[in-house]
């Protein structure tokens, strides 16, 4: 029993050390938005010169499915990564509540 106090805070930690970790930094965010920014601009621009060509413009019904996945990743993961850290927060802190009651 005495194995798993260290262990709960081996867990808290590890949460910690992944809050501070790159995908949830805001300087790596800002990154990662700016080449999707810089990614989608070149898309545009090779596609209005380009746009003569018919398979050039069947390709847009891959390209703009990617391109909102891609930014969907950059923007919405983050909040979806802190809501994990939090819940499984919350399921470290029940799991001390349950070992020290049954203590």
């Amino acid at each position: 029993m005495e194995n798993e106090q260290p262990l709960a805070g081996s867990f808290k930690n590890e949460l910690d050390a992944i809050t501070g970790n790159t995908i949830l930094d805001p300087v790596y965010r800002r990154k990662k938005w700016l080449f999707w920014a810089v990614r989608t601009i070149l898309t545009v621009v090779l596609y209005i010169v380009f746009w003569e060509h018919t398979w050039v413009r069947w390709t847009l019904l891959v390209t703009v499915p990617l391109s909102l996945f891609s930014l969907f990743a950059v923007l919405g993961m983050p909040y979806l990564l802190k809501r994990k850290i939090e819940r499984a927060r919350r399921k470290i802190e029940e799991a001390d509540k349950i070992a020290i009651d049954s203590e």
